[in-house]
């Protein structure tokens, strides 16, 4: 079988992709180490949240490792922990890309300017796993993560709006 013989749904079968408000996600950060020059590793403050459908507070151990890619977009791989309203705990995985920033706005980021959406393009897709009977149901979401806001310094953080994609 070729790719052009596989089969194909019947034009306007499929319905569009919808989305559904999951939560806002705010992570504070400590600098980056960076153990290359095409990696960074950033670990979080205190003070990380999901709030909406999921409350949560983030936890250690958690970590955002960050690869550089040639053309200078960034690759991003997230592990995150976080204990639920519940008292359970919220293993979090979600990958990305942020696509190259302009010259300018990397240089307002790298002194400690905030960057909101929608300047960077900056998209990732989280997953949920969880034994809490209360949140059960996330361990079958997949999530796409809608870039909100970034920054370095006294204020280092990244904020997402999470979304659940039905």
């Amino acid at each position: 079988m070729t790719l052009t013989s596989l089969p194909q749904p019947a034009a306007g079968t499929l319905a569009p992709l919808r989305t559904e408000f999951l939560a806002s996600l705010f992570a504070p950060l400590h600098a980056p180490s960076a153990p290359s020059a095409s990696l960074l590793v950033f670990t979080p403050r205190a003070g990380g949240t999901l709030r909406g459908r999921v409350n949560a507070e983030v936890i250690d151990p958690t970590g955002d490792w960050v690869r550089v890619m040639p053309n200078g977009s960034m690759r991003i791989d997230v592990r995150m922990m976080a204990r639920l309203d519940d008292g359970e705990l919220l293993y979090v995985t979600y990958g990305g890309v942020l696509r190259k920033p302009d010259e300018a706005s990397w240089s307002l980021f790298m002194a400690g300017e905030r960057i909101d959406a929608p300047r960077w393009y900056y998209v990732v897709t989280p997953q949920f796993e969880t034994a809490s009977r209360k949140y059960a149901w996330l361990n079958d979401v997949q999530a796409l993560g809608r870039f909100l806001s970034i920054q370095t310094g006294a204020q280092a953080h990244v904020a997402f709006e999470l979304l659940e994609v039905k």
